[in-house]
């Protein structure tokens, strides 16, 4: 006796997934992983810089640069999570024990692909340290901004990614909730979808999984502008019931399979005490 349709489950699966992401929300996604293993490299675009424009010089021909890319190579990965479903329990049980299981399934995934993308992202060489390990000011949120030199452009940013921890510091931070300065926004400190509101216009998001260093017991937060970390999915979140008749149970094994990758490293800049 099956107790789901793999089908509709992953689909189910795939709709609490899009909803539970946060940092994959700042990400690019680019497209699927095509005629690739698990385990083998896959290369994303990490376009080099041309030069500076010149003087045009008559008679003679302006230098030609070509567009060119860095070898910017992933390893593909592939997770899981299985989920044991006893027939009487979903029949007995208070709750849908099929929608617990997707919406859990979903979640562990979510938080997964968020952490290998921060992983990615604390590869960028542009660090700042902060003062405090679990506490963040405005100045050195300014200081990370800086780093990104005369492109700080709000329309660039994908957004600011901190700890709950960190969370204190931004309702006490006067950039943040004084409603007299002129950059600040209507509604911050209220939170909706990990979205706590606004600094300098660019969107700040609360994210756990993957911003504390439990080594050193101290916070991480990134800036992160758009097309700097992105990802690739070999497909969409693979469903599969097995059945333990013996045990009048099913196994639903959920897969995920991608890539993760920072495609430009001047575009996310690490903020944490020790760097």
């Amino acid at each position: 006796m099956a107790l789901i349709i793999p089908e509709i489950y992953s689909q189910l699966v795939r709709e609490k997934f899009v909803g539970r992401v946060k940092v994959a929300n700042l990400a690019t996604a680019l497209g699927d992983l095509k005629n690739t293993t698990v385990g083998d490299s896959v290369t994303f675009p990490k376009w080099k810089l041309i030069s500076d424009a010149t003087e045009v010089v008559k008679g003679t021909v302006s230098a030609i640069d070509a567009l060119d890319q860095d070898s910017s190579t992933a390893k593909i990965k592939m997770i899981d999570k299985i989920v044991r479903v006893f027939d009487i329990d979903d029949m007995t049980m208070l709750g849908n024990s099929i929608d617990e299981a997707a919406k859990q399934q979903a979640i562990v995934f979510a938080r997964k692909l968020d952490t290998d993308l921060i992983t990615e992202a604390l590869t960028s060489p542009l660090k700042v340290a902060t003062a405090g390990a679990k506490a963040i000011t405005a100045q050195e949120l300014n200081q990370g901004l800086n780093m990104f030199g005369d492109s700080q452009d709000t329309e660039d940013m994908s957004g600011v990614v901190v700890n709950s921890l960190l969370v204190d510091s931004f309702f006490n931070m006067t950039e943040f909730v004084d409603k007299n300065k002129t950059y600040n926004a209507d509604g911050n400190g209220i939170v909706r979808n990990s979205l706590i509101g606004y600094f300098r216009n660019i969107p700040i998001f609360v994210a756990d999984h993957g911003t504390f260093d439990s080594t050193k017991n101290e916070c991480i937060s990134l800036i992160i502008k758009k097309d700097a970390i992105a990802y690739m999915e070999k497909r969409a979140i693979n469903i599969a019931e097995e059945r333990e008749e013996k045990l009048h149970c099913s196994d639903i094994i959920g897969s995920y399979i991608y890539a993760t990758k920072l495609i430009a490293d001047d575009g996310v800049v690490v903020l944490r005490k020790t760097i």
